[in-house]
């Protein structure tokens, strides 16, 4: 999907930029490789023989762009997980390794669909095969993903084949998964072989196994709107949690264990924005109750690994249903309703080293529930509702001190959606547009992205169910996207979807700790302590631990 930044980044910590370079270039050629070990001695090679030993000049051009950058262009984000998984093992760099083992274990529907799958070793498809956080919607596709190593890999008849389909969970597996067995397996094994395993994976057990998926990132929610208990009347939420682990079981739809974060210092909030740099939270605006006149300006900061807040100046006006985003040195809040006014064009940002705000260049157009990110030093503005309450399809570039350009526009309509960015493309989902020949709203369920080098939109699979003024996150390879409504129905959702762009399909992650609405989402990372010594292990549940039910 283009260049992935950042998924190579922990070799820096390895090879500082100098000693990486010296040690690309020596292995280039002789005439460097003299420069570097013994001054003078280049003058006996010859500077303009091509690189040798196997390392081309575009190889060069990519090692010293990381050395400088962190980010590499070329393979997949899949492959380049292999890859650098590959290296970490070849030179015993373990941390290197063990993150790139977690890459490829939340990604593993991505990982499988590359060539580079079938070059695995086998003892570490094995070690990923018995991983407890494979992170698979279904144990029939860890199946498949060892048949198709297999198959590429002969040796389907001995010792390996037996070994490679014991580290399958047959247990896990649901009855129409084990039908599909024999057919998923057919040519790999001998069919006594794979018969045994299925039949000793079903004998009585004290406990089954289970697929335990834990990340060293965690999705955060940070407040949001919700239904009393007795659905009598509608409660805001001051919380945060975090997802600690995702659980896959026999019967057992994908779950989500929730952990308490923590709780905004002013009381709850809602229609609210955040933002995050550095691993510090930011939390702008938004409502505490529903009055006109109850719209906030309040600005705080959170930093989770010391679980401190502290207010910081507000904006110059309060906003709600509005959109922030982080961009170098500063915070954009863009738009919005604001108090008595049903949707504003004001933009303004957020010194973080001055704690101070100041007024930008403001939008062509009023525009309430928009959706905004930042890529490549400009701010992306999609969709949102107009003084008229009429839905947008609108694509905006934002370029702070330069007019905003317009793009191509979205494929549809589209106000109280989400849009996340993912290797250098934007994906937006969710929201309400208006009906077709008629008045009033209906969820938009399309799902599209947008290619800012191309200036073009592609429509994907559509969501499987609504999610309007709901929240969305990147982790683990997956967009995430998260409570809201059903504007047809009414209803709130505590679904979880997840979209796999490897797989390009949509499945249910799991639940919220409540169905939200308004809520917002983010990615940290927590202190260990909130996550126990081991994330394997069970914790016990604390009396304000949500029901997962």
């Amino acid at each position: 999907m283009g260049m992935e930044t950042g998924t190579l980044t922990p070799l820096l910590r390895v090879f500082p930029q100098a000693r990486f370079q010296r040690l690309a270039l020596s292995c280039s050629c002789d005439f460097f490789r003299a420069l570097f070990t013994c001054p003078m001695r280049e003058a006996t090679h010859d500077p303009t023989a091509p690189l040798a030993t196997g390392l081309s000049p575009a190889e060069l051009r990519l090692l010293l762009s990381f050395a400088y950058t962190g980010a590499v262009a070329g393979p997949r984000p899949a492959e380049t997980g292999l890859d650098v998984l590959a290296f970490a093992m070849a030179y015993g760099l373990t941390q290197v390794g063990r993150v790139a083992e977690d890459y490829i274990l939340a990604t593993f529907p991505s990982v499988v669909a590359t060539p580079a799958f079938l070059d695995l070793p086998a003892h570490l498809l094995i070690r990923l095969l018995r991983s407890d956080g494979l992170n698979v919607l279904h144990e029939l596709e860890a199946l498949e993903a060892a048949s198709r190593w297999l198959m590429a890999n002969g040796d389907r008849q001995g010792d390996l084949a037996k070994e490679v389909l014991s580290s399958v969970r047959f247990a896990l597996m649901s009855s129409w998964e084990l039908k599909k067995v024999p057919s998923v397996s057919a040519g790999v094994a001998d069919p006594k072989v794979l018969h045994e395993l299925v039949v000793a994976s079903l004998t009585p057990m004290a406990q089954l196994p289970c697929r335990v998926r834990c990340l060293q990132e965690v999705l955060v929610v940070c407040g949001g709107d919700k239904l009393t208990a007795n659905l009598a009347a509608r409660k805001p939420s001051r919380h945060l949690w975090f997802a600690h682990r995702y659980l896959s079981a026999v019967g057992l739809v994908k779950q989500v264990e929730w952990r308490a974060l923590g709780h905004f210092p002013d009381g709850p909030r809602f229609r609210h924005a955040v933002a995050v740099v550095g691993n510090i939270l930011y939390i702008l605006g938004g409502k505490r109750y529903y009055g006109v006149h109850d719209t906030l300006a309040s600005v705080y900061r959170y930093q989770p690994m010391d679980d401190s807040w502290e207010r910081l100046a507000s904006m110059t006006c309060g906003r709600s249903y509005f959109a922030a985003v982080a961009l170098g040195d500063f915070i954009y809040a863009l738009g919005g309703s604001s108090g008595e006014l049903y949707c504003t064009d004001t933009v303004e940002c957020y010194d973080l080293a001055n704690d101070t705000w100041r007024r930008c260049q403001p939008l062509p157009m009023a525009l309430c529930g928009l959706a905004a990110c930042a890529l490549d030093g400009a701010l992306y503005v999609s969709g949102g509702c107009d003084e008229a309450c009429q839905c947008q399809a609108a694509m905006l570039r934002y370029i702070p001190g330069a007019p905003a350009t317009l793009l191509s526009p979205m494929n549809g309509q589209r106000a109280g959606h989400i849009m996340e960015e993912a290797g250098g493309q934007l994906y937006v989902a969710g929201g309400l547009c208006q009906r077709d020949g008629q008045t009033g709203y209906r969820d938009q369920l399309a799902f599209e992205v947008y290619s800012p080098k191309l200036d073009i939109w592609v429509l994907l699979s559509p969501l499987p169910h609504a999610h309007v003024v709901g929240g969305a996150a990147v982790l683990g390879g997956e967009l995430l996207v998260l409570g809201g409504y059903s504007h047809e129905t009414y209803q709130d959702t505590h679904l979880i979807h997840a979209y796999q762009p490897g797989t390009r399909r949509w499945i249910t992650r799991g639940t919220l700790p409540h169905a939200y609405t308004d809520l917002q989402a983010c990615v940290l990372t927590v202190p260990p302590a909130l996550r126990g010594p081991n994330c394997l292990e069970y914790p016990s549940r604390s009396p304000d631990t949500p029901n997962n039910t």
